[in-house]
């Protein structure tokens, strides 16, 4: 089963909540990125020790609004029982692929906010939802592909609908 003919069996209204909150993550993200890196404790040159407020707010709500609009969907996809370990070979790749990048940045989003406290306590607190609201878009993808893989795994697709599979003999 490729990613298209996954897609389609979503209901219209999961596409724009998918579509529309990753937009939203991207949208905060690139808004919050520049405030985040452009962040100098006091006692550096320039540095103010804050970063400008009106910047990093849409920022938060953006970033973490968008990854919620996007986990929520992702989750109510699957009506089945998702196993992660036990299924793994049989989800498409493309949800695998999102369920390990996910990890992979919530593991790197943990270790640099470890590692930007170093230079300032305040720091982590400015780039926590630079990787939190891309993590939780990338878990609701995930969830939203291997939920419905579980799906037609368990009742079979027939013509792009969702349709009971019968058992022979």
């Amino acid at each position: 089963m490729t990613l298209g003919s996954l897609w389609q069996l979503f209901a219209r209204g999961t596409q724009a909540w998918l579509v529309a909150g990753t937009v939203s993550v991207l949208a905060g993200v690139a808004i919050g990125l520049a405030p985040a890196i452009g962040f100098q404790p006091q006692g550096f040159p320039g540095g103010g020790g804050e970063a400008p407020l009106e910047l990093l707010l849409p920022s938060l709500f953006l970033s973490l609004g968008g990854g919620y609009a996007v986990l929520f969907p992702g989750i109510r996809v699957g009506r089945g029982k998702v196993r992660i370990v036990r299924d793994w070979k049989l989800y498409p790749v493309s949800g695998r692929l999102l369920w390990i990048l996910a990890q992979a940045t919530a593991v790197i989003g943990l270790v640099v906010c470890i590692l930007a406290a170093a230079t300032h306590p305040a720091a982590p607190g400015l780039m926590v939802w630079l990787f939190m609201g891309p993590y939780l878009a990338l878990t609701g993808w995930a969830a939203a592909l291997l939920g419905m893989a579980t799906n037609v795994r368990l009742i079979g697709a027939v013509d792009g609908h969702l349709a009971p599979v019968t058992q022979a003999g």
